[in-house]
């Protein structure tokens, strides 16, 4: 098997996480990349990701504080915070390396068209990390809207509320200039709404911000400035349409729906990395199918080698598995992807150009509401609609 040389640059949490999807690929006999070099401008972050890389894949990488001081290499996977993603990814592909950035692929969509850019003008693959919709449960919803199950799908709800005045991860999460907690979530569900139904055409919504500081574990309070409430509506090129709801500030009873719903039925699709069962109920059906006649509707459905191997079957309709090891799964079958789509020259699952949907179908929400009109995916994407996003590319005064 090829192996490819790969550096990591971002030693944080996100870091140490896809270090975790690397052992697991080991594990399985999957490993393609000899991660050899770690880079974070904290030196203590780069030792402590070397450290763990040492006791999980049996073999220390370079550390280094600079990318410029990068061995040559084939691969990097970017998890530093979004608002570098831009100028790293960049300069990585003109190294002459491939990069998979984690989602969003950047902090505005005038930074996510240069790294395209600069992918293809290059010869590189340029892919972005989104774990979502590699889930097992999230791939039969898939097979089983594709098949026809629920007939031809007219609505999808995506709505979700919870987390209080809590910091969700990290404080960097919840400031408009690294991106904010409603673009740093909400790239997981655009993505999968247009994973699930094909592209999407046009978006309105509104915003607000509820909180202006939040609470670390430790009781630390933090200053934000970033929405974290998010309503919006949106309209499929094939004609179905979605309501969306994002609430980061929920009090009291936390809530999660995922419903497709067509004219031969409604398929509920349960919270991403749970492996809790899909409930598909046909028109005038009294309950929902088993999972027996859900797989049988989608005859199809086959996970890739590398998802069946790291969860334990072909044709999985659920799956009980702790959530640190689900987490570090779906980052392992994103990094094979990226692999696999390098040695073969293929394109990856979520190229940049996908990515960068996700990310422009977000901002959508937010530059409507500035504009005061729907908004379509391709000015969007072309980033024509790009007054939020001017905000945060302004010199701080």
């Amino acid at each position: 098997m090829t192996t490819l040389r790969l550096g990591l640059i971002g030693c944080g949490g996100m870091g140490r996480r896809h270090i975790l999807g690397l052992q697991r690929l080991r594990a399985a006999g999957l490993q393609r990349f000899e991660l050899a070099a770690v880079c974070d401008p904290l030196p203590e972050a780069g030792a402590r990701a070397a450290d763990a890389a040492a006791d999980m894949l049996g073999r220390r990488p370079a550390v280094v504080s600079d990318q410029t001081a990068l061995p040559q290499l084939d691969a990097v996977i970017i998890t530093s915070s979004p608002d570098t993603h831009a100028d790293i990814a960049v300069a990585a592909l003109r190294a002459g390396a491939h990069v998979m950035v984690e989602k969003p692929i950047a902090l505005t969509v005038r930074q996510g068209l240069r790294m395209v850019a600069a992918a293809a003008a290059c010869g590189r693959t340029l892919a972005v990390a989104e774990n979502y919709r590699r889930d097992p449960i999230n791939r039969l919803a898939k097979a089983l809207l594709d098949a026809g199950a629920i007939g031809r799908p007219f609505l999808a709800v995506q709505s979700s509320s919870g987390s209080g005045d809590r910091v969700i991860i990290t404080p960097w999460r919840h400031l408009r200039r690294m991106c904010g907690i409603v673009v740093d979530m909400g790239v997981h569900y655009t993505d999968l709404l247009e994973y699930y139904l094909g592209p999407i055409e046009s978006v309105v919504g509104m915003s607000a911000r509820v909180d202006d500081r939040r609470r670390d574990e430790q009781g630390g309070w933090h200053a934000v400035d970033a929405e974290d409430v998010s309503l919006g509506i949106a309209r499929f090129r094939g004609g179905a349409l979605a309501n969306w709801m994002l609430s980061l500030a929920g009090r009291g009873e936390g809530s999660f729906s995922r419903v497709i719903y067509g004219t031969a039925g409604s398929l509920a699709i349960p919270g991403d990395r749970t492996g809790h069962p899909l409930r598909l109920t046909a028109q005038d059906a009294s309950a929902p199918l088993s999972d027996a006649d859900l797989l049988a509707l989608a005859p199809g459905y086959q996970l890739d080698p590398a998802t069946a191997a790291l969860f334990g079957g072909e044709r999985l309709a659920r799956y009980d598995l702790p959530w640190a090891d689900v987490d570090a799964n779906l980052l392992a079958i994103e990094q094979d992807d990226f692999a696999a789509a390098i040695l073969a020259g293929r394109a990856p699952e979520v190229a940049g150009a996908e990515g960068l949907r996700a990310l422009a179908l977000v901002y959508g929400l937010l530059e409507s509401e500035r504009l005061g009109r729907f908004v379509s995916a391709d000015e969007l994407i072309a980033g024509a609609a790009h007054q939020y996003q001017d905000d945060l590319e302004r010199p701080i005064a």
